[in-house]
C-alpha cells in the first residue's frame, strides 16, 4: 500500500477466496459511484401509499378552498339580496299596488352539495294581485339566479302580459357590483314593454 496522488495512505482491506488476495477499496467520501441500492424489493409499495397519500391530502385541501371560495360567493350574493335587491324589488312592489298591480317576490336559498343554486323572482301583475300560480307566458317577472362556477348573477326577464310578450335570459350581473338602481331600472324597463 503506498500514498494516493495526494499524498494520503490508502488502506484496504483484504479478502482472501482459494488462497488468492483480493484487494477490496474502503469507501469513502470521494467515491463517486452510484448510490446504494434498498435491499427490501418491497419499498416500492411503501412509496406508492406515501404518494398516494401526498395526492390525496393536496386533493383535500384543493375541495376545501373550493367549498370556502363558493361558501363566500354564496354569502357575497346573499349579501346583495338582503342590502340592494330585495329592498329595490320590495320598494318596487308597493308601487305597483299603489297603481292597482300586484306581484309575488320568491326567494330562495342556495343549498350547497344539492346543487340548489340561490334565486330571486319578482313577478308582476297589471291588474289587481296574482291569483294561482304566476306563468312566465302570463307575468312579467325578474329573476337573478346565482351561478357560483361563474362567479354571476344570471338575470332573466320576462315581459309576458297575458300571452304577448317575450320570455328569456338578457345577461350577467357580478353580485358585488348590483345595485338598487340596476334592479329598478330592469323592473321598470320590464313594466314598460308588458304594459304596451
Amino acid at each position: 500500500m503506498g500514498p494516493d496522488p495526494e499524498g494520503q495512505i490508502l488502506n484496504f482491506p483484504t479478502s482472501t477466496r482459494n488462497g488468492d488476495a483480493w484487494l477490496l477499496p474502503r469507501s469513502s467520501s470521494r467515491d463517486t459511484g452510484p448510490a446504494s441500492v434498498s435491499t427490501d424489493p418491497l419499498r416500492a409499495v411503501d412509496d406508492i401509499f406515501e404518494m398516494r397519500a401526498r395526492g390525496m391530502k393536496g386533493s383535500a385541501q384543493r375541495q376545501s378552498d373550493e367549498s370556502s371560495e363558493r361558501t363566500r360567493l354564496q354569502a357575497e350574493f346573499t349579501t346583495a339580496c338582503r342590502e340592494r335587491i330585495l329592498p329595490a324589488m320590495q320598494g318596487f312592489l308597493e308601487r305597483l299596488r299603489l297603481n292597482g298591480g300586484g306581484g309575488l317576490l320568491e326567494e330562495r336559498e342556495g343549498v350547497q352539495g344539492a346543487g340548489v343554486a340561490p334565486r330571486i323572482r319578482l313577478w308582476m301583475s297589471l291588474s289587481g294581485e296574482l291569483i294561482g300560480r304566476p306563468r312566465h307566458d302570463q307575468h312579467p317577472y325578474l329573476q337573478l339566479d346565482y351561478d357560483v362556477s361563474q362567479d354571476e348573477v344570471n338575470v332573466t326577464e320576462g315581459d309576458m302580459w297575458k300571452g304577448h310578450g317575450s320570455s328569456g335570459p338578457v345577461g350577467a350581473w357580478v353580485a358585488r357590483e348590483i345595485t338598487s338602481a340596476m334592479v329598478t331600472e330592469s323592473l321598470i324597463g320590464i313594466l314598460r314593454r308588458a304594459a304596451v
